[in-house]
């Protein structure tokens, strides 16, 4: 029997079928698998300073040594920095949790009851000491797994020119297949690119903003809201919670309202003026697609899955655009528009 001589739904259940064991399997080695596609992600980051360091005669080894120790000497900055503020806010929850009581017959006068609220839990010092030293105590994985990021950097920045050179001998540099993988490669490139510089703008103006209004640990909230905005629709929501319950419990009320009327005002403005004049191409993904996408990786890959399911998901839709049986597939998942 061959495939041709199958019905159409015995050729579908064969393909879902596939498609199951396969992401079964990518789940079992999420633990292998994650920290690498971690490090595709910062490759493709930090690729056009490569290029900028090799076009200036810089050795591809040293460039890529100097981008790795980049990245290192960040990484160590932000952790200093993340430590010293998570003290400083440890420090001040007593403060804040006298505070937040103090605001209850304020909420209470908007009809709001505080005691059904959970957020007590979460002002607790006891409950926050718990979850950090529940992290600390997970610090060796941690650090295997950014070991295993940072030389996979190192590796791919080196590896991309001979793989695509590879590539292009195989193929044929005008065949269409290889055509076709250069610009997908590029467009997903110039994503990624392109959405850690809109997503740097939403951090620093949401980081700005609420400095002026005076809400305690502004540039931490900033740096918050930069790193979450990675998960479409979700994470600056998620991002805008501490620094509002922040401005509840110092400002009242009137300073909640105005952080989220802030955040979403930047949010707006990021996505909707920002990202369109920035990005060179139409990503092409409908509204429903983006937000399947980041449960889906999400139940996949865990936490990475999260942060890079739009790069995940484009991938996947030109990846099915590149053959004729399955570019139905890759047109199912767009809005409808083209793409030039």
């Amino acid at each position: 029997m061959t495939v041709e001589s199958l019905s159409p739904p015995a050729r579908i259940a064969i393909v879902g079928a596939a498609v199951v064991i396969v992401l079964a399997g990518i789940q079992v080695a999420t633990p292998i698998l994650g920290p690498f596609l971690v490090a595709v992600f910062f490759a493709m980051i930090t690729a056009p300073i490569m290029t900028w360091l090799t076009r200036r005669g810089v050795p591809p080894v040293l460039a890529a040594g100097t981008v790795v120790v980049g990245l290192i000497g960040v990484l160590a900055g932000l952790v200093a920095f993340l430590g010293v503020a998570f003290a400083g806010f440890i420090r001040s929850l007593p403060r804040y949790q006298a505070s937040l009581e103090a605001q209850a017959a304020v909420l209470a006068d908007y009809g709001i009851d505080p005691g059904s609220f959970t957020i007590w839990d979460y002002i607790d010092q006891g409950f926050v000491i718990q979850q950090v030293a529940g992290l600390a105590r997970q610090i060796g994985n941690i650090a295997v797994d950014a070991f295993i990021v940072f030389v996979g950097i190192g590796f791919l920045l080196l590896e991309a020119p001979r793989l695509a050179a590879a590539l292009a001998r195989r193929l044929g540099p005008q065949s269409s297949p290889y055509r076709h993988f250069s610009q997908s490669s590029q467009l997903l490139i110039d994503y990624v690119v392109v959405r850690t510089k809109v997503n740097l703008i939403t951090g620093v103006g949401t980081g700005l903003f609420l400095a002026l209004l005076g809400v305690d640990f502004a540039v931490l909230w900033g740096f918050v809201a930069f790193v979450l905005s990675y998960v479409p629709y979700i994470g600056l929501v998620a991002a805008a919670i501490p620094p509002t319950l922040l401005a509840l419990i110092e400002l009242g009320p009137a300073g909640a309202v105005a952080v989220i009327a802030a955040v979403a005002l930047i949010d707006a403005a990021a996505e909707n003026l920002v990202l369109p004049r920035m990005a060179g191409r139409e990503l092409n993904l409908s509204p429903f697609v983006v937000l399947f996408s980041v449960i889906f990786w999400g139940f996949v890959l865990g936490v990475i899955g999260v942060f890079l399911a739009i790069p995940l998901t484009i991938a996947v839709k030109l990846l099915l655009e590149s053959w004729e049986e399955t570019r139905w597939m890759g047109e199912l998942l767009g809005n409808g528009g083209r793409r030039e």
